[in-house]
């Protein structure tokens, strides 16, 4: 079986949480709350996300988490890499 390059599944891993973070800023921005709860309820049946999703997140918060997504997700992707490559 091929190896994994551990570093690159990181940096693919990392970009796609940010791209995903993004899309889900770019949705509230231009859906809105009533339709996000709606779509936000169907996805996740039987959590009513009225009372907890929040609109009014500041920018520089949503720079802070595209950072902390890359980080974390560039982090589990880079680690399942390792995992993969020395189980097989």
């Amino acid at each position: 079986m091929a190896h994994i390059k551990v570093k690159k599944m990181g940096l693919a891993s990392g970009i796609t949480g940010a791209i995903i973070y993004l899309s889900c800023f770019l949705f509230m921005s231009i859906l809105g709350k009533d339709v996000l709860v709606k779509l936000a309820n169907l996805l996740f049946h039987g959590v009513d996300f009225s009372q907890i999703l929040r609109m009014d997140i500041p920018i520089a918060e949503s720079l802070i988490g595209i950072v902390l997504s890359f980080i974390f997700w560039g982090t589990v992707g880079y680690i399942l890499a390792f995992i993969y490559n020395n189980v097989t």
